[in-house]
């Protein structure tokens, strides 16, 4: 079910699991894209984002909200392909023309969501908002009045709204009303109708959906036989999205090499990118990676990986938080750590067999 204020969370762990794995200091990296008033140009939408929630700066609504409107405003008509330097003279970045073409398509999303969070927050518990535009025909109207009767677990109520989404060429009704008619939500189930939604949705280029045909044929469900070559091809095209779960499944078929030719730098290439997208259990490989990895061997991002993951009560990374301090691996010995970070492991097993 879509969730403005998730995504921006997704957002927001993006690009703080970017500069954590990067070693990229947020401050440094905002100082860069701020220093030359052309780079705004190639990098408002960042700028704008890391004024907005405070991300190597101090939060700044106002600044956030001159940077997007005069972007928009001006609809980048200046001349981009700038060449930024640091304070060495070294080129770092080309801004060109898929980076300018980026940057205009995720300002205006950046600038929408500052514009209307309130309303956009609240949308999914505001029927009166969007019924006028539903009952009107509007696609995206329908679908989140569906999501309202969905939400409220009125499935007959949020079909008749999917359906006719769905009918108006809406790929995000099309996906739940699968879904819908997999798991026998409001509907008989019919495994053939939920494949071919998904299907539809897919060929609009849903990334989800995508990943959804993927478990299909991965465990032979919605009336398909079981194709874990036929699987891959769909996590892939959804990982090639940003689809960060199908991220870390296509890493794991690179790193088995059953039904593909395994490869460890495209198991790496993906797993880092499901680690940056949020997986825990990309970010916990990773760090393993950097430890047992005789090339590119790197014990002290390790430690700041299973540091971050203890953090989130993280069992596995609690036990190696314990086992670095012990013995100093990517970070100086320090037995008083190691014993309170053994504690709190203990105390973490306690909390979770009471549960």
């Amino acid at each position: 079910m879509e969730n403005i204020e998730y995504e921006v969370d997704e957002i927001k762990e993006f690009i703080n699991n970017f500069l954590f794995e990067y070693d990229l200091d947020p401050k440094n990296v905002f100082k860069i894209i701020t220093s030359n008033s052309k780079n705004i140009f190639c990098y408002s939408s960042l700028i704008g984002f890391f004024y907005q929630y405070g991300i190597g700066c101090e939060i700044d609504k106002i600044k956030a909200s001159e940077i997007y409107f005069n972007v928009v405003k001006n609809n980048q008509k200046e001349t981009l392909n700038q060449i930024i330097f640091n304070e060495k003279n070294e080129t770092i970045i080309f801004c060109n023309d898929d980076i300018k073409e980026l940057n205009e398509i995720i300002i205006k999303y950046l600038y929408s969501l500052f514009l209307y969070e309130d309303i956009i927050m609240d949308k999914q518990n505001n029927y009166k908002f969007y019924i006028k535009s539903a009952e009107n025909g509007d696609s995206a109207s329908q679908y989140y009045i569906g999501n309202w009767y969905y939400i409220k677990k009125d499935y007959n109520k949020a079909i008749e709204w999917y359906l006719k989404s769905s009918e108006g060429g809406n790929i995000k009704a099309m996906y739940i009303l699968g879904c819908c008619y997999e798991y026998e939500y409001g509907v008989m189930k019919d495994e053939k109708k939920a494949f071919e939604l998904y299907l539809k949705s897919a060929e609009g280029g849903y990334k989800h959906a995508l990943s959804e045909l993927g478990g299909c044929y991965y465990h032979g469900n919605c009336g398909t036989f079981e194709d874990k070559n036929k699987a891959f091809e769909f996590y892939l095209k959804a990982a090639e999205k940003g689809h960060a779960s199908s991220q870390y499944l296509v890493a794991s078929y690179y790193l088995d090499g059953k039904y593909i030719p395994k490869s460890e730098e495209k198991w790496f290439y993906w797993n880092r990118k499901a680690a940056i997208n949020g997986i825990t259990d990309a970010q916990l490989e990773l760090a393993e990676y950097y430890i047992n990895h005789s090339l590119d061997k790197n014990e002290s991002k390790a430690f700041k990986w299973y540091k971050k993951l203890a953090n989130e009560n993280i069992l596995k990374a609690i036990q190696m938080v314990v086992k670095c301090y012990r013995c100093g691996i990517g970070t100086n010995k320090n037995s008083l750590e190691a014993f309170n970070w053994y504690r709190k492991y203990y105390k973490c097993i306690n909390h979770k067999s009471s549960m």
